[in-house]
């Protein structure tokens, strides 16, 4: 299992990011959820969301579940790789009273989508799986799923709408068959929340350090899954197109203190 370190909290590794509109269309939504970046790129209005995702995944990656090595890390100090070019990045956003925070993040590595045909990491660390039948372009390989809050429910509730947000991606888009590579004690929190299987026994992978075991999903059953939740959501998003959805409202005391700061001083 990672070496977590319990004395990085999770309002530790959580971005703030400092005036970001995301919730100006919609002030009293709670979470805000949708497609930040394309191939490496932010979409337009993301930049600061974006560039504050891969300072995200080094905090949560680096200092506090030891998940990757300093080694690893691009130049700016920062966890972007080579993946980063060929995936669609989400990410969820919270409303919260010291601005907007970065609570989800993840990506889909596509195969394919950079225009050339290289390996999807679950090849490279598990090669006797495809050895005889390599991964078609547009396979693809879920990667950095990370949710984060101080709150387990609202923790749990966080990595469900990433699960949502990349199945409403899936169905809308041709995608092939889709994997992912994780640790032996994620795989039963998932098999009750998505439909997965396992395709290979846990194995060392120092990239990683640690064991990880690889798991291929069921995109049809998790729709259902998630379907069975929530009649609409994936509908919704969509229908959304990666553009920000809204869910929730925040707390009384937070909307009425906003109301304060808007009121103008008189003189």
């Amino acid at each position: 299992m990672s070496r977590i370190d319990r004395s990085v909290s999770n309002a530790a590794v959580i971005p703030v990011i400092a005036g970001s509109p995301a919730f100006i269309s919609e002030p009293e939504a709670r979470l805000a959820t949708g497609i930040i970046g394309v191939n490496g790129v932010a979409l337009p209005g993301f930049e600061d969301v974006y560039r504050q995702h891969f300072e995200f995944r080094r905090r949560v990656y680096v200092e506090q579940t030891g998940q990757l090595d300093p080694s690893d890390l691009s130049d700016d100090g920062t966890d972007r790789d080579a993946d980063d070019a060929r995936s669609v990045t989400f990410a969820v956003l919270e409303n919260a009273p010291e601005g907007v925070r970065i609570v989800g993040v993840a990506r889909t590595i596509i195969k394919g989508a950079d225009g050339e045909d290289r390996p999807l990491p679950v090849e490279e660390f598990c090669p006797e799986l495809f050895a005889d039948d390599p991964l078609d372009l547009g396979c693809v390989e879920v990667s950095r799923v990370i949710a984060r809050h101080e709150r387990v429910a609202m923790q749990e509730l966080i990595q469900w709408h990433l699960f949502a947000l990349m199945s409403a991606y899936f169905s809308s888009h041709d995608v092939g068959r889709t994997f992912a590579i994780i640790e032996p004690w994620l795989e039963r929190h998932l098999a009750g929340v998505l439909a997965i299987s396992r395709i290979g026994e846990p194995r060392y992978i120092e990239h990683y350090l640690d064991y990880n075991l690889p798991v291929e999903f069921d995109l049809a059953g998790s729709a259902a899954r998630i379907t069975e939740r929530n009649a609409t959501i994936l509908r919704t998003l969509e229908a959304a197109d990666g553009a920000l959805e809204y869910f929730g409202r925040v707390s009384r005391a937070q909307r009425a203190a906003a109301v304060v700061d808007a009121v103008p001083e008189s003189g």
